[in-house]
This record gives structure tokens, C-alpha cells and sequence, in this order.
């Protein structure tokens, strides 16, 4: 399980300029897609201290959110601002380092973690306009530091202080999830191996400018393969695009200190098709680099993917089967990003989710 290796898209961009795109990255049809007009709609807005409070109608906005959305944006949530603004220099300063140094983080062939561009599975496949870090940041013990930048300074301990108060505001949405479905607070959690279990990975993005910006994609459309992904914008520069149940592009500008989150396929899977994961994607920008980092928060590996048993009324109701999550995700990081098949193996009715 791993990715091919690929030229650094912020390295070729340097060398030749944000004009030179080579034809693997080029998508003819990337512009014929319907986009939806800024302002249009919005995604809904969450109050996180509500929710710890146990505010119905900031619950019933989430449960709204989870529902028909798939998405929402995180407001008064429990990370410290200094906490955010030291990771996003931090990010900021390690996409900053000369090409050379960036290398020392670089994949390993075989391996996921590093620095270089996931998803890369055939020589001829089109590739994402993107160079990425990713890493396992929970548990601890899963953690490989040889992919943890040491520069600039302090790059890990503010990746650490990040990632675990992120964690906190991953569990508390999980709780209020739950008790939305009228389940136990810990259920969910619990399945993943109690609050602050399971597993946490973390994928910070460089999206170079590009100056065929309508004819390449930053990521291609797909859903994430976990419970609830929360992401961080590191610059004003706005690039994320969900899809509306009318097959449109809805273009999502992150408010000023919220987070944007949301579900996951696990999700999905475990409240049977009450909650939604939602395809979404990335456009570059034509002259400036945007810069993001999204945090998956998952199972643990040998936790059993499929609707919880509070879920369904008889198991003829369940609109998914079974399978341990490490086999799921050697199957989704073992093709590219299409959609949402990652729910695929699992499905007794292709026509759900």
C-alpha cells in the first residue's frame, strides 16, 4: 500500500512558472462542470460551545447539517487561537523550505506517510494539482517522526498541541452526533476505542497557483474514508467546492477562525445513511498558492465497519454490511480518488449512499 512517486508540483512551478502545466495534469473537462454562484447558499453554521452545552437548537442545526449537508462550519470551538496560529506558520514556514529540504520528509516507496502526493496508483492516471504532507498523528505509538518535520522549529510540538485539541472537538462532535440519534453520548466513541481513540491522521496541502487554474484540479472530487474530517484554512485563499444534491459545485469561503467539517463514509456506514458523507473537491487558484490542512478522525484498525446495532430494527434494514476498517483502507489508498467508492464493498443495495 502506497503511492507513486511524482515531481513536486510547488518545485515545477517555481522552476518553469505557474504558466507550465505538462499534459498529465491537464483536464479539458474540469471547466464544463456547473459551479454554483457565490452566495447562493451556504453551508450550515455550528456553535461548538452550544453544543457542549446541550443547546437543542444549535443540536437540531448539527443534526440538520448531518442530514442533508454533509458539511457545516465549526464556530467557538475549544482550540485555542494561539494553538492555530502556530500550526498554520508552522505549515506555512515548512512549504516555505527549499526544495531539497522538503525531500528529507519524502515518501518511501511502499509507504503513505510523507511528503509527495497520495492517491498516485498507475503511470498514466491524471495527477492532482498538489504536493502534500501526510502523517499518523494519533495513537502516539503509530506516529513516525522520521516524516515529522523538525524544521522550521517547533514544527512538531505546535503539530502536537494541535492535534490533540483538535481531538477534543472531534469526540465532543461525535457525542452530540449520537445523542442526535438518540444514542448514548459514547457510542460512536466507543466503537472506535473510547474518547480519544481510534485513529487521527493528518494531510496539510500546498495548491500551487497555476495559470490554466479552469483546466487542472487541486483534489479530485471524492468523500473521506473516515467519521469527521476537520479542516483548518491556513491562508485566504478559498478553493473548496461541495456537491449539492442538484449536482452543482458549491463553493465554501471558511469564516474567520471556524473550522469546516464534515461527515465521513465511516459516518455513513455506522448511523446507516442517516448521516451523509458528500463528495467534494479543490480548484486552484490562477495567481495565488492556497494552503489547508485537514485532520481525519477515524476507527481504530481493528474496529468492525457497519451499522451500529441501534441503528437498523432488523439486520434485513441494513443498508451496509461489515468489514474491519484496516482492510477498507488498504482498498481506498490502494486506488485513485473517485467519488465515493470507498462505500463500495460494503453496500447491500448499490443504489444507497
Amino acid at each position: 500500500m502506497g503511492s507513486l512517486p511524482v515531481p513536486s508540483v510547488q518545485a515545477m512551478v517555481a522552476a518553469n512558472g505557474a504558466a507550465h502545466v505538462p499534459p498529465r495534469y491537464l483536464r479539458p473537462t474540469h471547466d464544463e462542470v456547473v459551479v454554483a454562484a457565490a452566495g447562493e447558499s451556504e453551508i450550515p453554521v455550528i456553535d461548538f460551545r452550544r453544543l457542549q452545552l446541550g443547546d437543542g437548537e444549535a443540536l437540531s442545526r448539527l443534526h440538520i447539517a448531518c442530514q442533508d449537508w454533509g458539511f457545516f462550519q465549526l464556530i467557538n470551538h475549544s482550540v485555542a487561537e494561539d494553538v492555530m496560529e502556530t500550526m498554520k506558520s508552522s505549515l506555512q514556514g515548512f512549504f516555505q523550505l527549499p526544495a531539497e529540504t522538503k525531500k528529507q520528509f519524502a515518501q518511501e516507496p511502499g509507504q503513505l506517510e510523507g511528503y509527495g502526493q497520495l492517491f498516485v496508483v498507475s503511470e498514466d492516471q491524471k495527477l492532482d494539482w498538489a504536493d502534500s504532507l501526510y502523517v499518523h498523528s494519533q495513537p502516539s505509538q503509530d506516529r513516525k517522526l522520521r516524516f515529522w518535520p523538525d524544521q522550521p522549529a517547533g514544527f512538531r510540538m505546535a503539530l502536537d498541541r494541535y492535534c490533540a485539541a483538535v481531538r477534543d472537538v472531534a469526540d465532543g462532535l461525535l457525542a452530540a452526533m449520537a445523542s442526535n440519534l438518540g444514542l448514548r453520548r459514547d457510542v460512536i466513541t466507543g466503537r472506535c476505542g473510547g474518547a480519544g481513540g481510534g485513529m487521527q491522521m493528518v494531510r496539510m496541502q500546498c495548491y500551487p497557483p497555476c495559470a490554466q487554474a479552469d483546466k487542472v484540479v487541486g483534489i479530485s472530487p471524492h468523500s473521506d474514508a473516515d467519521l469527521v474530517t476537520i479542516l483548518l484554512q491556513v491562508n485566504g485563499v478559498d478553493g473548496l467546492h461541495i456537491m449539492r444534491n442538484n449536482g452543482a459545485w458549491l463553493p465554501v469561503s471558511p469564516l474567520e477562525g471556524a473550522f469546516v467539517v464534515n461527515v465521513g463514509d465511516v459516518l455513513q456506514v455506522f448511523t446507516n445513511g442517516r448521516y451523509r458523507s458528500v463528495e467534494h473537491r479543490v480548484v486552484v487558484d490562477g495567481e495565488k498558492e492556497r494552503l489547508s490542512m485537514a485532520t481525519f478522525h477515524c476507527p481504530s484498525r481493528n474496529a468492525v465497519v457497519g451499522p451500529l446495532s441501534e441503528t437498523v430494527a432488523q439486520e434485513v434494514d441494513a443498508a451496509y454490511g461489515s468489514r474491519d476498517y484496516d482492510e477498507l483502507l488498504k482498498l481506498f489508498f490502494a486506488k485513485k480518488l473517485d467519488g465515493k467508492s470507498f462505500l463500495d464493498p460494503i453496500k447491500k443495495n448499490k443504489t444507497s449512499g
